[in-house]
C-alpha cells in the first residue's frame, strides 16, 4: 500500500512540474496585436515648398531645373512645390499679398513651411532643408476633400491637434497651380477671402472646415492644389499640408 501511495504521489509531482513550467495568461493567443492605438495611422509631415519667383528674373533661373529635379524625387505627399509670382508676367496679387506678408526683401526667394527663408538656388540647401522638415514631427493632422458644384469647387476638411499642447491663431488655406508660362507650378489663387480661422485647438481637439471656392473650374482648367493650416501670428509656420488633385 505504501508503495502504491510514493508512485500516486511521484507521479503527482511529476505533473506539476510539467505543467508549471507553462503558466497560463489569461487573453494569449486571442487578438494578438491589439491594443491602445491599433488601427491608427501615423501622421508623416508635408512640407509646402513656396517659391517667389518673376519672369525675366536672372537669378531665379537656376532655381527652375532644382525644383524639378526635387518634384521627381519626392511624391507629393511628401513635397508640394508652388511657385509664387508677385510682379511682372503672370503676375498674380494675392501673390504680391503674400511676398509683402512674409516681409520678404526680394526674389528669388524659397520658404519652407512658412518658414526656413532662403535665397539660395542649390540642390543640396533646398534638399537638405526639405529633409530636415520630413524629419519632423507634425503637430497637426489634416484630411480633405474636393467636391464641385457647378463652376463651384468646395473643400472640406478636418484638422485634429496631435501635439501635447493647445495651438493657438491659426487659419486654413490653400492655394491652386498650374503651369504658368516657364514656371511648372504656378499659383493661379490664393484662398485669402475664404480661408477659415482656427482661434485654438486644444490636445486632441478636432475641428471641421469647408472652403467654398465660388467660379473656380477646378477641372476643366487643370488645376492642382493644396490646402494647408498656417499659424497666423508668430513664426507664420504651416503646420501641416496636403495635396489636394
Amino acid at each position: 500500500m505504501k508503495k502504491l501511495l510514493i508512485l500516486l504521489l511521484i507521479l503527482l509531482i511529476g505533473i506539476f512540474i510539467f505543467t508549471g513550467c507553462t503558466p497560463f495568461v489569461p487573453g494569449e493567443g486571442e487578438g494578438e496585436g491589439e491594443g491602445e492605438g491599433e488601427g491608427e495611422g501615423e501622421v508623416s509631415r508635408v512640407v509646402l515648398v513656396e517659391t517667389f519667383l518673376a519672369e525675366g528674373c536672372g537669378n531665379c533661373a537656376p532655381l527652375k531645373p532644382v525644383l524639378e529635379e526635387i518634384a521627381k524625387e519626392y511624391s507629393k505627399d511628401e513635397v508640394i512645390i508652388v511657385n509664387l509670382i508677385p510682379w511682372g508676367a503672370y503676375l498674380l496679387k494675392e501673390a504680391r499679398d503674400r511676398y509683402d506678408w512674409y516681409s520678404l526683401p526680394g526674389i528669388p526667394q524659397t520658404l519652407f513651411n512658412g518658414i526656413n527663408r532662403t535665397s539660395a538656388t542649390s540642390y543640396n540647401t533646398i534638399n537638405n532643408t526639405i529633409k530636415g522638415h520630413l524629419n519632423s514631427s507634425p503637430k497637426v493632422s489634416l484630411k480633405a476633400d474636393r467636391t464641385t458644384d457647378g463652376d463651384t469647387s468646395i473643400v472640406s476638411g478636418t484638422v485634429k491637434n496631435i501635439s501635447h499642447n493647445t495651438l493657438l491663431n491659426m487659419v486654413v488655406n490653400g492655394m491652386t497651380f498650374k503651369k504658368r508660362g516657364s514656371f511648372p507650378y504656378g499659383a493661379t489663387n490664393i484662398f485669402e477671402n475664404e480661408k477659415v480661422a482656427i482661434s485654438s485647438l486644444a490636445p486632441g481637439e478636432s475641428k471641421n472646415f469647408t472652403i467654398r471656392l465660388e467660379h473656380i473650374n477646378w477641372d476643366g482648367q487643370g488645376f492642382d492644389g493644396v490646402i494647408f493650416v498656417q499659424s497666423n501670428t508668430g513664426n507664420l509656420s504651416i503646420l501641416q499640408a496636403q495635396f489636394i488633385d
